[in-house]
């Protein structure tokens, strides 16, 4: 709590406020702005909640650390009496992380490094991904990883894995837990997983459906579902349906992906609208770059909409 309060005090003198994490006009590519109607309900959202500068006023300067007295913590409590008691964290560092780092990281460096994060707390992190080295080189010793932590305890170790050969090769060594990835934009799929969203989607029956006669849990992401690199704005409607095809073949838990990280709470709120539509929320989780400073402010949002699984990207 009391670093929670210093990082507070830190943005509090730095003079910036929950309007500016709000803000969906931020210094972002034209091509990813919200539109008005939009950038209204990101608005009026932080309006309605009272948060807009009554945080700022929640924080009283005392040596250099934010104190909250007793009249504004009853006010934060209000404001943040919607977010659930539970947050679920999957941690994807050694896989999501790392895999696009330009110099090899040594298997032992993975292994340790997936060891800190499991004592630090965390009890599911993303190991690996049994992915062609050709494709993605930094993760060519995926089998010598999953060997590194065979005997790592108190935490879950999910495995990517692209298509039926990546699952075979993922559960010989020792696989307990899958995910398999899609896009919501077309154009990225084809750039970088080189197929259309329903090739994607065809591959991913077939593992999901291996991995039900194995009874292995399977964990489905879908990218790009606020911005795309090449298309610029991802309709809502799209991240639907690739959310509600990957739950109807069985991925218990949907992680919704701000991949180039320039979702604000105006283009967040659509797009989780549309996907609660077709897909439980107890069954999406959701992961932000905080690439333009926004990460925070979204999650914050989807907390208040009762989403209780969380990835957070810097």
């Amino acid at each position: 709590m009391m670093q929670a309060a210093k990082v507070s005090a830190k943005l509090t003198r730095r003079g910036l406020s929950w309007r500016h994490g709000y803000n969906p006009t931020m210094r972002i590519s034209s091509r990813f702005l919200s539109s008005s109607s939009a950038s209204h309900v990101g608005v009026s959202s932080t309006n309605g909640l009272g948060i807009q500068g009554e945080v700022h006023n929640c924080c009283q300067q005392d040596g250099g650390d934010a104190v909250l007295s007793r009249e504004n913590k009853r006010r934060l409590s209000q404001y943040l009496r919607h977010i659930p008691q539970f947050v679920k964290i999957v941690e994807v560092g050694p896989r999501d992380g790392l895999q696009n780092e330009k110099h090899i990281v040594p298997t032992a460096v993975k292994v340790e490094l997936i060891k800190m994060l499991v004592s630090s707390g965390l009890r599911i992190v993303e190991a690996t991904s049994f992915v062609s080295p050709k494709w993605v080189p930094q993760l060519a010793d995926a089998n010598d990883v999953m060997e590194g932590i065979r005997n790592v305890e108190g935490a879950r170790f999910p495995v990517l894995t692209p298509n039926i050969k990546g699952f075979e090769a993922a559960v010989a060594a020792g696989a307990k837990e899958v995910a398999i990835f899609a896009s919501a934009s077309e154009s990225f799929s084809k750039s970088n997983i080189n197929c259309s969203i329903e090739e994607s989607l065809r591959r991913y029956r077939e593992v999901a459906v291996a991995a039900r006669k194995q009874s292995l849990p399977v964990r489905g992401y879908v990218s790009c579902v606020v911005g795309c690199p090449i298309e610029g704005m991802v309709p809502p409607s799209n991240v639907a349906y690739v959310a509600k095809e990957l739950y109807s073949m069985g991925c218990s838990e949907i992680s919704l992906g701000d991949t180039i990280g320039v979702g604000t709470p105006g283009t967040v709120i659509p797009m989780l609208e549309s996907v609660v539509d077709v897909v439980p929320i107890e069954n999406l989780a959701v992961h932000f770059h905080d690439t333009y400073g926004q990460a925070l402010s979204n999650i914050l949002l989807s907390l208040q909409m009762k989403m209780k699984k969380k990835q957070l990207i810097f």
